[in-house]
């Protein structure tokens, strides 16, 4: 188990690592919710792909479908049953599931299981290499990991080669993108558990004192198994989900690709001014063509010349014609004439106002 003491360590040393980019990646999500884009079929495909194997994944973790256990079944003891009890529990077991006896899978597995040694690997190989391995020895523990290395690279396999699937050509070029991780990821969890059954200490169950302390690794790695390649999917998926929809990630458009574009911009522009230049050296050197171009630049000035000398007189014209002086003395006459009508107006309304005022006093 943990310390309380170790998770505090690690918090402080990696807490300001992690946290300021947790919140750079909650805050990069909350701004690109207002240009979300809809997924192309071919996205959306990869996700349902990786939704089914998400699902298949997280039921091979489930005790249900992993072979069956029937030490743990018959509610015996690793090292402690005796051979005899063993059997007649697991006789009565197969009665109990309908069954009327043992079969040959279940003898050759309940001879298996009467030295130590056997035991001990059961409990760190399954069933499966101790009832079809004819090869394997019990002196030699490590030929059961050996039979077993293609059991256990099979699922692996299928999960890398949906990987590539949904980040190959045939997907949306946002999952391509993420092809090399996925794969990566694929094979680090295959060779994770490798790693870990041939690291594994076949002794360890020896010490264990009580059956909860017993360590049934190869039951416990298919729940490993199945949960890490539901992870590394699931992962996946969100990222392509948050990419392919402009929450997270870029747009999709790689830096190659944009330097790419960028050359074919220059590449169209330099043929464009390539073709003026050829089209200008062509006409200077041809003499009539030279000749009607300065032709007609010389009448195209001689209009423009005549065209403001005709603005300007038709601008002195008009200024002529309009007289400022009888302009004003209008304008004036006009408001002198208007105060005195509002006075002549105001007038008889302030002699009725006076005379109201002394008739009331």
């Amino acid at each position: 188990m943990v310390s309380w003491t170790t998770l505090q360590t690690a918090a402080f040393l990696f807490g300001p690592i992690f946290i300021p980019k947790l919140i750079a990646i909650i805050r990069s999500v909350n701004v690109r919710k207002t240009s979300t884009r809809t997924l192309d079929p071919r996205t959306r495909l990869s996700l349902n792909i990786l939704t089914l194997t998400i699902f298949l994944a997280f039921a091979s973790s489930l005790s249900y479908f992993q072979s069956e256990n029937i030490i743990k079944a018959t509610e015996s003891r690793l090292l402690l049953t005796p051979n005899d009890v063993l059997l007649r529990r697991f006789e009565n077991l197969r009665l109990r599931e309908g069954l009327q006896g043992l079969s040959s899978t279940d003898v050759v597995l309940l001879n298996a299981l009467k030295t130590r040694e056997g035991r001990l690997l059961y409990a760190a190989y399954g069933p499966k290499p101790l009832t079809e391995c004819a090869w394997c020895s019990i002196s030699d523990p490590s030929s059961y990991l050996f039979y077993s290395a293609p059991t256990i690279a099979a699922p692996h396999i299928v999960n890398i080669a949906v990987l590539g699937l949904v980040t190959s050509s045939l997907s949306s070029k946002i999952a391509r993108s993420f092809r090399i991780s996925a794969i990566m990821a694929g094979l680090g969890v295959a060779l994770g558990e490798f790693v870990l059954l041939y690291s594994h200490d076949l002794l360890q169950n020896t010490q264990a004192t009580s059956t909860q302390d017993i360590n049934w690794y190869h039951w416990r790695l298919l729940t490993y198994r199945g949960l890490a390649i539901a992870t590394i999917n699931c992962m996946l998926g969100v990222v392509i989900y948050m990419t392919a929809t402009g929450r997270y990630g870029f747009s999709g458009v790689s830096d190659l690709e944009k330097i790419e574009a960028l050359s074919k911009s220059l590449d169209v522009g330099v043929s464009h001014v390539r073709t003026s230049l050829f089209v200008k050296s062509t006409t200077t050197r041809n003499e009539s063509n030279l000749n009607d171009i300065c032709e007609f630049w010389r009448t195209e000035a001689a209009n423009r010349r005549n065209i403001a000398s005709q603005v300007e007189d038709t601008k002195n014209q008009v200024l002529k014609r309009v007289n400022l002086n009888s302009i004003n003395d209008e304008a004036f006459k006009f408001t002198s004439s208007l105060i005195d009508a509002i006075a002549a107006t105001k007038g008889p309304v302030s002699n009725i106002q006076s005379s109201t005022e002394l008739s009331t006093s």
